[in-house]
């Protein structure tokens, strides 16, 4: 299939299912030259598992390369007596390997092998079906709902072809894919104006798409507003307009960020309500925001080292957010990048963009025991809201607390869709691209 950014051809992508004893070995791979905040991407996808006879996940593998910094998870279903089955796996990231495992209720499919469910069955319009699905991008299980929107005539490559439209939900995103008579897809629409059509080989792989500059998903994603903001980074008070679905969720995140109907209010904490402590935190209700995680490794040794070499005997709270803050806005130096992060990964490259600097610092800031958290949302920036990440730590309340900034605490253009690591931020793709803004009052 070759994949398009709306009308501009960007990378292929590349489906096999080959018959063995067990069952079927499934492979995917997909090569995407994208483009964020002006700078060109290359990004390499690799998926092998093997399937039982009816799809089903028994082991995999997954890999992302996007310009030279690698993304590994591996993982397979164990069958535990009565216990039931489990899955268990690891990521691996900057050479080292973050294990994950969680108990299974009912038979677990890769996003795309669900599609395979539906060869050779004839689904009546609003026929729905749910399977549990596996992501590697994310480490999470989570379900899919499909379902059939009805017989459509679909011309592609000026041939027209009898086609069955389907609707698959999960993590919040709609895909629409349209299925031959064999159930094979033909098309697929999803989030951010991507494209994938079916070709033959010659066509998938050629067109001139890596000698060509595609569109930038960062500006195509971007939330425009009418009301320019006059020195945006000073603002402390922002209310703005939400336009969006009828079922939209709430983002309220108080007391810096207040909701009611479609109106946000952002203000901006002052330093002066800031309540210091003696570190670390012991308090048992912040053991969420104090835990190691696959993707924040606050536990591992060299974070640990490394956060501590920052504070030297420094223990107070408020200082000590702050040095690590200005540690990690000069150390890691400002590149655009592609992929899952990690708090690995960043320290031992020293850059990245938004991503990289919240991870690491939330990882920096818990493995001294302060409370922190990654947020994402958007940020405004010359005439629009973009995709931005910064952090969240606990200073007698959640400051806001932007590394690529510097900004301690972030200005009120920072409004909050969610919180959670990398592996929750897949979400923002229900959020972005989906509502607008109107500037109500700011200063």
């Amino acid at each position: 299939m070759g994949i398009y950014h709306q009308t501009k051809k960007i990378g292929y992508f590349h489906r096999r299912l080959v018959p063995n004893e067990q069952g079927y070995r499934w492979e995917e791979q997909s090569r995407m030259k994208l483009r964020m905040m002006e700078t060109n991407q290359l990004v390499n996808t690799t998926v092998r598992a093997e399937i039982d006879t009816h799809y089903a996940l028994q082991s995999f593998s997954f890999r992302l390369d996007s310009s030279g910094v690698v993304f590994e998870v591996t993982g397979k279903v164990v069958e535990e007596g009565t216990a039931g089955r489990t899955l268990t796996g690891q990521i691996v990231s900057a050479g080292n390997a973050s294990p994950f495992s969680f108990p299974l209720r009912d038979p677990v499919y890769l996003p795309s092998t669900t599609q395979m469910m539906l060869r050779g069955a004839s689904l009546q319009p609003g026929e729905e079906r749910q399977y549990s699905i596996f992501n590697p991008l994310t480490t999470k299980t989570e379900t899919i709902s499909i379902t059939a929107i009805g017989p459509e005539t679909l011309t592609l490559k000026g041939q027209q072809l009898a086609v069955t439209k389907v609707a698959e939900r999960f993590g919040g995103t709609t895909v629409h894919a349209w299925l031959d008579h064999e159930g094979k897809v033909v098309k697929e629409e999803a989030s951010l104006g991507l494209v994938l059509l079916r070709e033959n080989r010659e066509d998938a792989l050629g067109g001139g798409w890596e000698d060509s500059t595609p569109l930038d998903l960062v500006a195509s994603a971007a939330i425009p507003v009418q009301q320019a903001l006059p020195e945006p980074r000073a603002l402390t008070h922002l209310q703005l307009k939400l336009i969006g679905p009828k079922d939209m969720p709430s983002f309220a995140f108080p007391p810096r960020q207040e909701m009611s109907g479609e109106t946000i209010t952002i203000v901006s904490e002052a330093l002066a309500n800031l309540t210091t402590y003696q570190l670390p935190q012991a308090d048992p209700a912040f053991a969420p925001d104090l835990t190691d995680t696959p993707f924040v490794q606050s536990a591992h040794p060299r974070l640990r080292a490394q956060a501590e070499q920052i504070l030297g005997a420094e223990r107070d709270a408020v200082k000590a957010a702050r040095l690590l803050l200005d540690w990690t806005y000069t150390t890691l130096s400002k590149e655009p990048s592609i992929g899952m992060p990690t708090a690995l990964e960043a320290l031992d490259s020293k850059k990245g963009d938004c991503n990289e600097h919240a991870v690491l610092y939330t990882a920096l800031a818990r493995a001294v025991g302060i409370p922190a958290r990654v947020a994402a949302g958007v940020v405004y920036l010359e005439g629009a809201f973009y995709y931005h990440a910064w952090a969240d730590v606990w200073l007698g309340q959640w400051v806001a607390i932007d590394p690529v900034l510097h900004q301690f605490p972030a200005d009120a253009t920072h409004v909050k869709f969610i919180q959670g690591g990398p592996e929750e931020h897949l979400a923002l793709l229900k959020v972005i691209g989906q509502v607008g803004m109107e500037v109500i009052t700011y200063q």
